[in-house]
């Protein structure tokens, strides 16, 4: 079974208390998912991958990380077809 450090450094996100997850959209006006962090930078990733992640993260019982994630792919996906 994967850890959630594991899985988060897999994603290139540090294991870090996530303040915020929010769909945002890069200069190139492609939606991603921003990650924000109190004593970090933010971070961002494709919603693609952000959609993958929250998959493995419902397998290994982090569902609540694993929901705001979803709800985010959801709102970015919305937004990209407006």
């Amino acid at each position: 079974m994967t850890s959630l450090s594991l899985l988060l450094f897999q994603n290139g996100l540090p294991d870090l208390p996530v303040v915020l997850i929010e769909p945002h959209r890069n200069y190139g006006g492609i939606w991603r998912i921003k990650f924000s962090y109190d004593t970090d930078q933010p971070l961002s990733m494709s919603a693609g991958q952000a959609a993958s992640l929250a998959t493995d993260l419902h397998q290994i019982g982090e569902d609540q990380l694993a929901g705001e994630i979803d709800d985010a792919v959801r709102s970015a996906m919305r937004y990209s077809s407006m």
